[in-house]
C-alpha cells in the first residue's frame, strides 16, 4: 500500500507540476520594413530632332526642337542671340531662332540640377 500511495503521490505531483509549468508566450513576429527603392535618376542626354545638321533653309527663322530629361534647362544660341527653350514634362523642347544669311552655327546646351551639361553644335545654311 505504501508503494501504491507513493506512486499515486508521484503521479499527482507530476500532474500538478506540469499544470503549474508556465508556458512561454510565442513572440509575435515583428514585421520587417522593406524600403522602396528610389528610382535611379535618368542621365542627362540631348537629342536634336530638327533642323538637320548641315541643312540648307530658305527662311530666316527656324524652329530648333529636340528632347532631354524633364526639368533640364535648354539654351539655344545662334551668333550672339540666346533663346531659352521651354522643356515639357516629357523632356521635349522647341524654340524659334533667327538666322543670318550663309552658314549659322547653332549651339544647343542642356543642363540639369546637378550641373551636368550636354551640348550639340549644328550648322544650318540660310540661303534666301
Amino acid at each position: 500500500m505504501k508503494k501504491a500511495l507513493f506512486i499515486g503521490l508521484a503521479v499527482v505531483l507530476l500532474a500538478v507540476g506540469c499544470a503549474a509549468e508556465e508556458k512561454t508566450p510565442t513572440p509575435t513576429p515583428t514585421p520587417t520594413l522593406t524600403p522602396t527603392p528610389t528610382p535611379a535618376p535618368t542621365a542627362l542626354f540631348l537629342e536634336i530632332i530638327e533642323p538637320e545638321n548641315e541643312s540648307t533653309v530658305s527662311t530666316e527663322s527656324i524652329i530648333v526642337s529636340g528632347s532631354t530629361i524633364p526639368g533640364a534647362v535648354v539654351s539655344i544660341s545662334v551668333d550672339t542671340e540666346i533663346e531659352i527653350a521651354d522643356v515639357d514634362e516629357q523632356g521635349n523642347f522647341s524654340a524659334m531662332v533667327t538666322l543670318e544669311e550663309g552658314p549659322n552655327y547653332i549651339e544647343v546646351l542642356a543642363s540639369d540640377q546637378e550641373g551636368n551639361e550636354e551640348y550639340s553644335i549644328l550648322v544650318v545654311i540660310y540661303s534666301p
